[in-house]
């Protein structure tokens, strides 16, 4: 019996070993980086997606890369729910043409042939077909090695389905040049896309051997979709103290000739980065770059300033009163004494070109390493997905599954509140309340502008920030703002006539003065041409150098010799360089002419 029994015992201590393999601990740190079978865990088996992309195409929406948390019946060690982390090993997207809650929505899974990676690059290029999603950097999942450098495509359709492929380099001598960074901010223009920063670790490039935190990076990266070529820009004295930026945000507005690349949050560190050296940016000031002329910018900001923090997501929406508003969510602050990060839930705004934040006191839940979008025809909603919720340096952070279904939350920017579905019929985004008072109340006013910035953003009065786009009225509720209206018409009409007939005046007497100066000159020339003065004698040179140490004969009854150097060459000791003096000036005729002339 003894005997029988033995085989059996093994066997199952294999399978316990399996699937310990797969889950890792009881309270899910290992990664098992190529499990899951392609599908959405589902409304009972989802518990986190940390790093995702999060992508709006038209009528669908594209949710890629990452790790998966997914629910396992029964509980870890430290009484913890257990669940399994993989690899993202596919392309999922959801139907934004209809209403859903994120406990109905249901998702597409697309085969992925692309590298398995965390915390991505994501540009998009609408022009492309349905869209076109450019995926490039990021670190390796797990044990995972990390894969060479490369750029990755996803061609779109309009079904929510899509192929994957890796993008051929045109210049490739330049694209290797080139780390493959983890935690750039970035963003990008209608025809490239823009990354500032980032690491290079053991996980992002297997030549290096430097764990996290690596070797922070500098320069600003740029890829040109249209052209396929790549360039990289200097950040150094341009950017920060350093030049570099970790886990930041980044976002294209639509101010000045060429727009704006905007710059938020993070951290910086000196290139060889330890985890002392790493400092977050506060948000006092905000860096800007033209991606056109290539200057760089560090406007002031007011307002009620969000805490420090990285890993947060943003989205960026223009108001119908010639404002842009950036909502920023979430993120993780500095570790604490304990060694722990806290994770914030609030919601904050900046307005511009009032450079101004506003505390939207309308906190979700903690989650950083999560991606945002924004959402349906209207504009007004940002959806967010995915992220985590703390731990000690976010290095393993999963310990409570998400407190919203399928990781899904919707936020109305315009009043400011969360839900917990999607409307495709929403009204258009219009400016929160507490934005447009600001402006009608005078704001614009108080902005202490940096150098040759202001003209970028203000191109007109003031007061158009605080102008209904519908009605084309000011906001104003005071009674008696029709009359000063009507007294200003008045005055402006009566100011700008006097205006035109000064000008009017001005100009008349101009072209009489030139048009008799013009004759009077006439005269002159004529006059003077009549004239002709003897020619200079051809046989007299003026001041014609000779052969070193000759004399030159003239009219001149003595020559006189100039010794010296010449362009700085010492000359030979017996060596004397002689000038002619030129012949004096022959007097000219004494007749005048008999006319008087002013000028």
């Amino acid at each position: 019996m003894k005997g029988s029994c033995a085989p059996l015992v093994l066997l199952l201590l294999a399978v316990l070993g399996l699937l310990a393999g797969k889950d890792g601990l009881a309270d899910g740190r290992g990664i098992a980086s190529r499990d899951g079978d392609g599908e959405f865990p589902g409304l009972d088996g989802f518990f986190r997606h940390r790093y995702p992309t999060v992508v709006a195409f038209g009528n669908r929406l594209y949710i890629d890369g990452g790790e998966l948390s997914q629910q396992i019946n029964g509980t870890g060690s430290n009484g913890t729910q257990s669940y399994s982390s993989y690899a993202a090993n596919a392309t999922f997207s959801l139907n934004l043409t209809e209403s859903w809650t994120n406990e109905t929505v249901s998702f597409r899974s697309i085969s992925k042939t692309a590298p398995l990676l965390d915390q991505q690059i994501y540009w998009t290029d609408p022009t492309n077909g349905a869209g076109a999603l450019y995926t490039w950097g990021g670190m390796a999942v797990g044990s995972d090695p990390p894969p060479e450098n490369q750029l990755w495509l996803l061609n779109t359709d309009s079904t929510g389905g899509g192929t994957w492929s890796e993008v051929t380099q045109v210049n490739f001598r330049d694209f290797a040049k080139l780390s493959q960074p983890v935690g750039a901010a970035f963003t990008q223009t209608s025809n490239a896309g823009f990354a500032l920063g980032g690491q290079v670790t053991s996980r992002t490039d297997s030549g290096v051997q430097k764990e996290d935190p690596g070797y922070a990076l500098t320069g600003l990266v740029s890829y040109n979709f249209r052209t396929g070529l790549w360039s990289n820009s200097s950040t150094v004295s341009n950017y920060g103290g350093y030049g570099t930026n970790l886990n930041g945000l980044a976002e294209f507005v639509p101010f000045g000739p060429n727009g704006l690349l905007l710059f938020l949050g993070g951290a910086e560190t000196p290139v060889d980065a330890t985890n002392f050296s790493i400092s977050q940016v506060d948000w006092n000031h905000i860096t800007l770059y033209d991606p056109v002329t290539g200057m760089w910018y560090r406007q002031e900001t007011s307002g009620s300033r969000p805490p420090t923090v990285e890993r947060a997501c943003s989205v960026g929406v223009k108001g119908p009163n010639n404002t842009y508003e950036i909502f920023i969510y979430g993120g993780t602050t500095a570790q604490g004494a304990d060694g722990t990060d806290s994770t914030s839930a609030d919601v904050h705004v900046l307005s511009l070109p009032g450079f101004v934040f506003f505390d939207a006191h309308s906190p979700g839940t903690p989650r950083a390493d999560h991606a945002c979008t924004v959402v349906g025809g209207g504009k007004r909603q940002m959806l967010s997905y995915g992220g985590v919720d703390g731990g000690p340096g976010l290095r393993n952070p999963t310990t409570t599954a998400d407190p919203w279904k399928q990781g899904l939350g919707i936020y109305d920017m315009t009043e400011m509140k969360w839900t917990d579905s999607y409307d495709p019929n929403a009204a258009k985004y219009e400016s929160p309340a507490r934005v447009t008072d600001w402006y009608t109340q005078g704001g614009m006013n108080t902005v202490t502008w940096c150098k040759n910035l202001r003209e970028l953003f203000v191109n007109g009065s003031s007061g158009t920030y605080g102008t209904n786009s519908t009605t084309g009225n000011s906001t104003s509720t005071d009674p008696d703002s029709s009359r000063f209206k009507r007294t200003g018409i008045i005055v402006g009409s009566t100011v700008g006539g006097v205006v035109f007939l000064s000008i009017m005046s001005t100009v008349i007497f101009l072209v009489l003065r030139w048009r008799r100066r013009r004759r009077e000159s006439t005269i002159v020339a004529s006059t003077l041409n009549e004239y002709r003065p003897e020619p200079w004698p051809k046989d007299t040179p003026r001041m014609r150098s000779v052969t070193p140490g000759t004399m030159v004969s003239s009219p001149t009854p003595v020559p006189i010799e100039i010794s010296g150097t010449v362009r700085g060459e010492l000359p030979a000791e017996d060596v004397d360089w002689t000038y002619e003096l030129p012949v004096p000036t022959p007097k000219l005729r004494p007749e005048l002419p008999d006319r008087k002339y002013s000028y």
